[in-house]
């Protein structure tokens, strides 16, 4: 009887001395018999090393990772990637649990069909205090046929919670995407990417655990830029300030993924068009109150120029535009060439004045 294929399991955490046990525990349980364990400690200084150390010293297939500053979850989802050399990885939290059979169920779906490019489960929030949700099903992602394209627009058009992220990706699929962004969304176009290069399945039953449910949309967004993820003032000039208008910046996300999709231009071209139309349908009211939002915090951006140096004020002009160009490839009925004029006045005069002094 051939031996079952290795799964790549890469758990990373930061922080998590109260949780990680119980996460290791989960994968430690699976039924499935052929598993590489990679503990990712993210510079944690709670103690989590310790715990991870003690399980090393138990189990020979486990291995560590000590990032030595802490880096975020984006920069640890990608390192998930990368280590280790099985045909199937599974990123892995810290916080969430699997059941027994979750990889055992999940291997199957993937293993019987060879064009699967990933495969998760259903899902139930859980809490410490014993109280436990399941996900609706039709937040499962079937991304299945052979239009790559009709693949990546069911992702764009149903893609919300986190239990359909953390599934168990086919190696030379996940090898084939872009680097993840750090912006709103991230999660979002990976996936919709990871579609045109292969199916995504999923099994029914209630397989992951995750622990407390989602976070707000706006701190997600924050949390995602890289200004955030180095945990540095999102409100001070120099940030990246697309996550002010989250849910437009996770449309714009998918621009940016699929012009380097690996795919000839003129598919590139007509996946790109699409992508205002999508997800104007599922979320434009939301996407309006972002810019009424934006609107109203403008003028208090724009002021900062007047008293920045000139290089200072030439970077918060470039995040404003960058801000402003994301809502207008969204939402082109917003204008906003007198704020574009403003910023460049702006900006000019406090370089003028620099040269001045």
């Amino acid at each position: 009887m051939p031996s079952l294929p290795c799964v790549d399991v890469n758990l990373f955490v930061y922080n998590g001395a109260e949780f990680v046990a119980d996460a290791i525990d989960s994968v430690l349980g699976q039924t499935w018999p052929s598993i590489r364990l990679t503990l990712i400690d993210d510079g944690s200084n709670d103690g989590t090393l310790a715990v991870l150390e003690e399980y090393a010293q138990r189990h020979s297939h486990i291995r560590i990772k000590r990032n030595r500053c802490n880096g975020g979850a984006i920069a640890n989802f990608q390192r998930a990637f990368w280590f280790g050399d099985s045909d199937y990885v599974l990123p892995k939290s810290a916080d969430d649990l699997l059941a027994p059979d979750f990889i055992a169920q999940i291997m199957d779906v993937l293993l019987a069909n060879a064009g699967c490019a990933m495969c998760h489960a259903a899902g139930v929030v859980f809490s410490s205090q014993g109280q436990h949700e399941a996900y609706p099903p039709d937040h499962c992602l079937s991304a299945i046929g052979d239009n790559a394209f009709d693949r990546a627009r069911h992702v764009m058009q149903r893609y919300t919670s986190s239990p359909s992220f953390w599934g168990i990706y086919r190696r030379d699929a996940a090898d084939r995407l872009a680097p993840i962004r750090y912006l709103a969304g991230w999660d979002h176009a990976l996936l919709a990417e990871l579609a045109l290069y292969g199916e995504i399945r999923h099994v029914p039953e209630l397989l992951y655990w995750r622990r407390d449910g989602g976070k707000p949309v706006l701190r997600l967004a924050r949390d995602a830029t890289e200004t955030g993820c180095r945990r540095l003032g999102l409100d001070l000039p120099l940030a990246d300030q697309r996550w002010r208008t989250p849910l437009i910046t996770t449309a714009y996300a998918h621009l940016e993924t699929f012009s380097l999709a690996r795919l000839p231009e003129a598919e590139r071209r007509l996946l790109m068009q699409q992508v205002p139309a999508i997800f104007r349908a599922r979320w434009l009211p939301w996407m309006r109150q972002e810019v009424s939002a934006l609107r109203a915090d403008l003028p208090g951006m724009i002021a900062g120029f007047y008293s920045a140096p000139s290089l200072e004020a030439y970077w918060i002009a470039r995040a404003l535009t960058e801000l402003l160009r994301t809502v207008e490839a969204i939402l082109p009925e917003e204008d906003f060439t007198p704020v574009h004029t403003q910023i460049a006045v702006a900006a000019r005069q406090n370089m003028g004045q620099e040269i001045v002094r």
